[in-house]
């Protein structure tokens, strides 16, 4: 027994050696780098011949967005020597320019009712604070008119910064209601707000009954309107400002489908859902045949890790009214850029009628790959691994190039090769895998070095044992030594 335990130790042993030896060759040689085998679409670069470098631009198209995941870890640019070449994916550079709102609360307000029943806020801004553009008046009253006005009271005399501006609510008729007023710039520091009308008179619900005695002795009754004054309540004055932050880019509209629509007489809401492709959205734009409404509205996605649930990801108000000679619509809400392929959209209606939701436009910012090419060389594009990690690569020529301005060449994308480019090995093979793997390997050593061990121990006792001869009650006829 113990002189077969060698030998079968020693068959194991070469045949692991064969089987690491077979897999070593199996491996890319010289400068080839071994590739992940989960990629599962390649598309070829077309770009013309050069004898020199190029900084490569490839616009991104619809089926890149919809088989890459965010952040890009499983996009790779290869060469013919299946070598991973360094790129950048980034915003297209446009020549327009977008701005930033900002809005603050001013810190000193000063009230002052005037004599004539005006209502005056004295407001001192902080030195700090940039040059308001437009105020905006919170107020919970509903059905009034107000007349505004603004003015520097910095400069003698005073320097209006707004012509007299109504706002108003006419929630009695329409959901309409208006409470911004624009405003010249100005580095003055202390601004005047003035309401015409602190305490206004307003038709009561109520009725007053009027029983009379006419002259033939009969009892008449009227009816008669009751009249209420209720003040002019400001809850909070809000400033804005805008500013220009950065280069744009050329943005990129696509309709969103429709999947459902639906009423919830409960909630007192409309919920629409969409599917996108998702190329990035920064700004949904909502179409309704509906007139003169103002409704507050909630965007939702899939949640991150629970794709069943929703969360919200932006709010917002979208009206439409036309009274006189006053027009307003803004149907288009503002989002953080993100990628999805569902999108739902909840519209408080509160007791209006519904809004009918007739489609959508997503709108976003458009994207290019830049990458360095050699002359002499052609490249591919692989995308759509759901196994591989985020790159690192060496971008310091590439940045380079870009802050040098240097001219882009402009690449295509042909069409989609959906393939894996090492297939994955059949379950049937799995066999071979475990045999590859080095935790096999290392617990078959430490088990052959223990059986090596046991065998020899045994075999020099064994040695040890006959060298010293067999007992003399082994052999009872050798005489007894003189």
């Amino acid at each position: 027994m113990t002189s077969i335990l060698p030998r079968c130790i020693l068959v194991l042993l070469i045949a692991l050696s064969c089987q690491q030896a077979s897999a070593a060759a199996d491996e890319p040689v010289g400068d080839l780098t071994p590739l992940p085998e989960s990629w599962q679409r390649s598309r070829r670069i077309e770009i013309a011949a050069s004898e020199t470098t190029q900084l490569l631009r490839l616009p991104l198209d619809t089926d890149f967005w919809m088989h890459t995941r965010p952040g890009f870890p499983d996009v790779a640019v290869i060469n013919d020597h299946h070598q991973m070449i360094p790129f950048l994916i980034r915003q297209t550079p446009g020549l327009q320019s977008f701005t930033t709102p900002y809005l603050w609360t001013p810190q000193q307000i000063e009230l002052l009712p005037e004599d004539d029943g005006a209502l005056s806020l004295i407001v001192r801004l902080a030195d700090t604070d940039p040059q308001p553009e437009l105020l905006r008046i919170q107020t919970p009253l509903q059905d009034f008119e107000q007349r505004v006005e603004v003015t520097d009271e910095t400069t003698t005399p005073a320097t209006p910064l707004c012509e007299p501006t109504l706002i108003f609510d006419y929630t009695r008729f329409m959901d309409v209601r208006r409470m911004e007023v624009p405003l010249q710039k100005t580095m003055g520091r202390i601004l005047k707000i003035r309401i015409e009308t602190a305490t206004a008179e307003l038709e009561s619900p109520l009725r007053e009954l009027i029983s009379t005695v006419n002259s033939s002795g009969q009892t008449e009754q009227s009816e008669r309107s009751l009249r209420v004054r209720r003040p002019f309540r400001i809850d909070r004055i809000t400033f804005q400002s805008t500013s220009v932050t950065q280069s744009s880019i050329h943005p990129e509209a696509r309709p969103l489908e429709i999947t459902e629509v639906r009423e919830d007489p409960v909630q007192r809401t409309t919920t629409a859902e969409f599917l996108s492709d998702q190329r990035p959205i920064t700004k949904v734009l909502l179409q309704t045949p509906a007139r003169n409404f103002r409704r507050r509205v909630t965007v939702q996605v899939p949640a991150q890790h629970q794709p069943e649930k929703w969360q919200d990801t932006a709010d917002g108000v979208i009206s439409n009214f036309t009274a006189g000679t006053l027009s307003e619509q803004q149907l288009e809400l503002s989002l953080p850029e993100l990628r999805t392929k569902r999108l739902r959209i909840i519209i408080q209606n509160l007791d209006s009628p519904p809004l009918p939701i007739t489609g959508a436009t997503g709108i976003g910012p458009q994207y290019e790959l830049l990458l360095l090419t050699e002359p002499g060389q052609s490249y591919q594009l692989l995308y759509d691994d759901d196994q591989a990690l985020q790159q690192q690569h060496d971008l310091q020529a590439l940045n380079r190039a870009i802050q040098l301005n240097t001219p882009t060449v402009t690449a295509t994308l042909l069409p989609v090769v959906q393939r894996q480019l090492r297939p994955k090995q059949p379950v049937a093979d799995s066999g071979h895998r475990l045999l590859n793997s080095p935790w096999l390997l290392g617990i078959v050593s430490l088990v052959s070095a223990a059986l090596l061990g046991w065998s020899l121990y045994n075999a020099i006792r064994r040695l040890e044992a006959d060298s010293q001869g067999p007992p003399d009650s082994a052999n009872p006829t050798t005489p007894p030594v003189p």
